[in-house]
């Protein structure tokens, strides 16, 4: 099989052997991508400083017909990540952002909104946008584009407009208080502050909201929602949930 040669974000990496990696890619061309970084974690490696995770990179990855991972040829670095990591808040966000792509990704499959979601959050933290504004905005919006998450305009089943409004989340559907105590689904209530800010998430991008300011109240109060949401999705909870749990009173599920 030929290399693949993609545009990609470093998700993760472990720890091989003393001197290798193994990489998670969230390429451009094939989506998520695991490959052995050999020898990456020598200090002579053409690879130092390239394999940071949330670093943008292309690459060169040589692919084999049933075997999960790849080997890495080359990674040039087209825009670095120590910038965020180097300030704790926004530190955790990239933790999160990494490793929930990684666990909610399918491997060897494009997502080209989801790439961009990726780099549309993390020009947004450069822009300054609070770093739990950022995490809110990149799970609500990555829960939307896998129909998880949808825009609250109303009950779907009676039609009332107003809030609160539940999630059902099996369904992925929003119902008033009423037709929500009729199904069997634990629903989460969005008031109408958060229902405001998640119009502002799905209106605007990220960099464009970092000066606006919205009541840290609905902010934390939707933190929990989507957290809530995304560990549902997932299957468990996140690993890195105690970091993001320190964004500024981020609500827990």
């Amino acid at each position: 099989m030929p290399a693949l040669s993609s545009e990609a974000f470093v998700l993760l990496r472990h720890p091989l052997t003393e001197s290798s990696w193994i990489v998670t890619l969230f390429t451009r061309e094939e989506g998520v991508v695991r490959a052995v970084a050999k020898g990456a974690r020598r200090t002579t490696s053409p690879f130092r400083g390239a394999l940071e995770p949330l670093s943008r990179v292309r690459v060169e990855v040589v692919l084999k017909e049933g075997r999960e991972l790849g080997t890495l040829r080359s990674a040039e670095l087209l825009e670095g990540s120590l910038d965020l990591h180097g300030r704790w808040p926004e530190a955790a966000v990239l933790m999160g952002m990494g490793e929930t792509l990684e666990r909610a990704l399918p491997a060897h499959a494009a997502e080209e909104e989801s790439y961009r979601l990726l780099g549309a959050v993390l020009a947004g933290l450069r822009a300054g946008a609070p770093p739990l504004l950022a995490w809110v905005y990149f799970s609500a919006w990555l829960l939307r584009l896998h129909g998880v998450f949808p825009r609250p305009e109303g009950c779907v089943t009676c039609g009332a407009q107003g809030y609160p409004l539940l999630l059902d989340l099996g369904a992925g559907e929003w119902r008033c208080p009423r037709c929500q105590r009729q199904r069997p689904a634990e629903g989460r209530a969005l008031t109408g502050p958060m229902a405001s800010l998640l119009e502002a998430v799905f209106r605007s991008p990220l960099a464009s909201l970092a000066r606006r300011e919205f009541p840290q109240e609905a902010l934390s109060a939707l933190s929990g929602m989507v957290y809530w949401a995304l560990a549902a999705y997932l299957g468990r909870p996140l690993a890195t949930w105690p970091a993001l749990e320190s964004l500024g009173g981020a609500a827990g599920p």
